[in-house]
């Protein structure tokens, strides 16, 4: 039933040892990483029943994201948000994710560095393929 409207479910301070870096010195070895995600969903009904079933889990996102955890190496901290991006709009129902993810104490000077980046439903639709 389209035309519901969306709602909105969050998973904020997500925190694991990923492999990820380009510098040599981070090769073969994990940096925590700290990642928000934030999904807009459509809605099926006009009015939510009282069963899981029947929503988005953001259980099964933070499964995902211990997963990607486990994975190989990633350079970049924007290619790891395209994998995380991916599996948010793998549920046909989530029209919206933004992907924040930080790198805390990366350099003596700051609390962290990161990236934040949207992705639409719309916009993967039109990616080149082998671009997604």
């Amino acid at each position: 039933m389209a035309g519901c409207g969306t709602y909105v479910i969050t998973v904020r301070g997500f925190v694991a040892p990923f492999q990820i870096g380009v510098y040599a010195h981070e090769r073969g070895r994990r940096q925590r990483l700290r990642i928000d995600v934030r999904l807009v969903v459509e809605r099926g009904r006009p009015r939510f029943l009282d069963d899981v079933a029947t929503v988005l889990s953001y259980e099964g996102l933070v499964l995902a994201l211990e997963k990607l955890a486990d994975g190989p190496h990633t350079q970049l901290l924007e290619c790891l948000a395209d994998r995380i991006g991916d599996l948010c709009l793998a549920d046909q129902r989530v029209v919206e994710a933004e992907v924040s993810i930080e790198k805390p104490n990366v350099l003596p000077q700051i609390d962290s560095a990161g990236v934040t980046i949207t992705y639409r439903r719309d916009a993967a639709a039109q990616a080149a393929p082998g671009e997604q």
